[in-house]
C-alpha cells in the first residue's frame, strides 16, 4: 500500500485548516518539552505556517519566544544567548525559506564549535523530493542543512526527534560542539506524541573525560622541564575554568588566547597576553617559548594571519577531538580528554614533579617588553580605532558584554583593547567572519544576562546588515546601546582594493540619518565625536530602552 495514499497530509496553503482539532500532547509539544528539562527557556524564530505547533506549547511549558525581524538575526541572537547562558541556542524556523534563511548563524556556529539546535517541519511522509509547487517547496532541505551544520535529519517519528535532542545535549559535553538540525515532517510534528512524558525527562551526561595516564605523564615530564612555557588557549579551554589560571600561575606560563578563548584568565591579570594572536610580535613570542602548551583550540589561519607560532621546544596539545590535535600545528604530545577534566590532571601531575624535586616556586616572568610590542603593534594596525575602543572602555562597567562582529573596528580594536574579566565578554565569529551577527547577537546576550550591561559596537557596513533587529530590541525593552562606528561603508574592502591597485568600487555607501532611523525604530538616538564619544556613550548606558550612537570617523 502506498505511503501517500495513507497518510493524512497537513494543509500546503496558508490558513487553510485553521482551527482544526489537534492531540492534547502533540510531537512538538514533546521536542519542547525535552529542550526545557535541559533549562532552555528561551527560543528565537519567527512562526510561519508549517512551525505553528512548535508554538503551541510555549507558554505552558515557560518557554520564552523570541521573534526577530529576521531568520538570520534568529539564529546570531540563539548564538549569542548561547555564549552567554552556558546552554545551546534554540532556533525554531518555518519550512523553506524560513530554514534557510537561518543557515549564516548555523555555519557560524559550526565554524567557531558553538552548540545550537535548529528545529524546522519538512513536508509530510512520503511528500519529499515531490515537485509539485507546494508552499515553501525545497528540493532536500535536510540535505542542504547537513552540508553546513554538523547533522541534519529527517526524523521519522517524534521518539527519533527526542533522542537525537538526548544525544546532542551529550555530544556538547563529551565532543566538539556544533548545531545540529531536526526536520520534523509536518504530519508527524502535528501528530500524537509517540513518547511518554518520561522518556523527554533530562539525561546524565556524565562526567568530563580525563586523558590517559600515560599522555599526562609525558606532557608533564615536557612542561616540567621547560624554563620559558607559554599556554596558548582556544574556545575548548573555557571548560577549564578557573584551573587554567592556576595552571598558569604554576607554570609561570604567560597566557594569549584565541579570540574564542578570550577571557579563559582575566585579560588584566599580569599573565595575560590578551587575545592577539594575529600580531607578529605574538608570533615572535611564541617561536622563543621552550614549550607550548595549546589547550582547546585548531590554532586556526584565520587567527595567526598567516604567522608562524613554531616554538623552540615541545609542543603539548590538549585536545577534546583527536582530528584538532593535528590540525595546523604538530604536536610532540597529544594529550585527548576534555580541558574540564585534563587541567586538573596536568595540575596534580606537575605539583608532585615539583614537589619531587623539590623545585622553589617559580620567579615571576617580567613580560613588560612583551606587553609593550604588542600593544605598539596593535595601535599600528589602525590608531583611530584603537583610541575610539579605549574611549569606550574606559567608560563601560566592568561586567560588560560587547557584542562585535566582522567589522575593523572589532578584530582591529576591541580584540585587543576590551580587556575581557571573563570568557564570552566578547561576542565575535573570527573564523566565520560574518557582517550583521553583532546586534542580534546582543539581543540574544541581553536576554541571557539582563543583570549585565551590554554593548553593541560595530561598523555602518555591518550594521546594516541587521539593522531591523533594533525593532525587536524595543519590543522586548532591552536596555541596549548600539555604538555605529560610520566609515561611509566597507573600509577594508576599500583599502584592499587600493592595496591590489584597484579604483575603488561598490563600496562607498550611502547612508541613512542614524539618529532619525533609531528613533524611527522607537530606540533613542545620538550623535558624537571623537571629543564627546565618553559622555555620549555614559548617556547611551543611562537611556532605559535600546539606543543608537552614531560615530562618523
Amino acid at each position: 500500500m502506498s505511503t501517500e495514499n495513507t497518510i493524512t497530509t497537513a494543509p500546503e496553503t496558508p490558513g487553510a485548516g485553521a482551527g482544526g482539532e489537534r492531540p492534547e500532547r502533540t510531537v512538538a509539544t514533546a521536542v519542547l518539552e525535552t529542550l526545557r528539562g535541559y533549562g532552555i527557556d528561551t527560543v528565537f524564530g519567527i512562526p510561519g505556517t508549517h512551525s505553528l505547533e512548535f508554538y503551541r506549547p510555549l507558554r505552558s511549558l515557560g518557554i520564552r519566544a523570541v521573534t526577530t525581524r529576521h531568520e538570520q538575526g534568529a539564529s546570531y541572537g540563539a548564538d549569542g544567548w548561547s555564549q552567554v547562558r552556558g546552554l545551546p541556542g534554540v532556533v525554531i524556523t518555518t519550512s523553506g525559506p524560513g530554514l534557510l534563511n537561518s543557515l549564516s548563524g548555523a555555519a557560524t556556529a559550526y565554524a567557531e564549535s558553538r552548540p545550537m539546535i535548529l528545529l524546522s517541519p519538512g513536508r509530510p511522509v512520503g511528500h519529499d523530493f515531490r515537485d509539485i509547487g507546494s508552499l515553501h517547496e525545497t528540493k532536500n532541505p535536510s540535505a542542504a542543512v547537513n552540508a553546513i551544520v554538523g547533522v541534519s535529519r529527517r526524523v521519522t517519528s517524534g521518539a527519533e526527534a527526542v533522542t537525537m535532542i538526548h544525544d546532542a545535549m551529550r555530544d556538547f559535553v563529551h565532543s566538539r560542539p556544533r548545531p545540529i538540525h531536526i526536520e520534523i515532517p509536518l504530519d508527524i510534528l502535528e501528530s500524537a506524541a509517540d513518547v511518554p512524558e518520561s522518556a523527554t525527562a533530562p539525561r546524565p551526561l556524565g562526567e568530563p573525560t580525563p586523558a590517559p595516564e600515560h599522555d599526562v605523564a609525558a606532557a608533564v615530564a615536557a612542561l616540567a622541564a621547560s624554563e620559558r612555557p607559554v599556554i596558548l588557549a582556544g574556545g575548548g579551554s573555557l571548560a577549564a575554568g578557573p584551573r587554567l589560571l592556576e595552571l598558569a600561575e604554576l607554570l609561570e606560563a604567560p597566557v594569549i588566547t584565541t579570540t574564542n578563548g578570550k577571557g579563559a584568565i582575566p585579560e588584566k591579570h599580569r599573565l595575560s597576553l590578551g587575545a592577539d594572536l594575529r600580531l607578529s610580535t605574538a608570533h615572535e613570542f611564541l617561536r622563543s617559548a621552550d614549550a607550548l602548551l595549546v589547550i582547546g583550540s585548531k590554532v586556526g589561519e584565520a587567527e595567526l594571519w598567516g604567522g608562524d607560532i613554531t616554538p623552540q621546544g615541545p609542543i603539548v596539545r590538549v585536545d577534546i577531538m583527536r582530528d584538532q590535535m593535528l590540525c595546523n600545528l604538530s604536536p610532540d604530545v597529544e594529550v585527548p580528554g576534555n580541558a574540564s577534566a585534563v587541567v586538573p590532571q596536568l595540575l596534580e601531575g606537575l605539583r608532585a614533579a615539583f614537589d619531587a624535586a623539590g623545585a622553589p616556586p617559580r620567579p615571576e616572568r617580567d613580560l613588560r617588553s612583551v606587553f609593550e610590542a604588542m600593544d605598539e603593534e596593535g595601535r599600528q594596525w589602525a590608531p583611530d580605532l584603537a583610541a575610539l575602543n579605549e574611549t569606550i572602555m574606559e567608560v563601560v562597567p566592568d561586567d560588560t558584554i560587547l557584542a562585535g562582529d566582522s567589522s575593523q573596528v572589532t578584530y582591529m580594536g576591541s580584540t585587543t583593547f576590551f580587556r575581557a574579566p571573563q570568557p564570552h565578554s566578547l561576542l565575535y565569529m573570527g573564523t566565520y567572519a560574518t557582517l550583521g551577527y553583532g546586534l542580534p547577537a546582543a539581543v540574544g546576550a541581553k536576554l541571557a544576562a539582563p543583570e549585565r550591561p551590554v554593548v553593541c559596537l560595530v561598523g555602518d557596513g555591518a550594521l546594516m546588515f541587521s539593522v531591523q533587529e533594533l525593532m525587536t530590541a524595543v519590543e522586548l525593552g532591552l536596555d541596549l546601546p548600539v555604538i555605529c562606528v560610520d566609515n561611509d561603508g566597507y573600509g577594508e574592502i576599500r583599502q584592499n582594493m587600493l592595496d591590489r591597485n584597484i579604483d575603488p568600487l561598490a563600496v562607498d555607501l550611502v547612508q541613512p540619518d542614524w539618529v532619525k532611523l533609531a528613533e524611527g525604530f522607537g530606540a533613542t538616538g545620538y550623535s558624537a565625536t571623537m571629543d564627546t564619544l565618553a559622555e555620549t556613550v555614559q548617556k547611551a548606558l543611562a537611556t532605559t530602552g535600546p539606543s543608537l550612537v552614531h560615530l562618523k570617523i
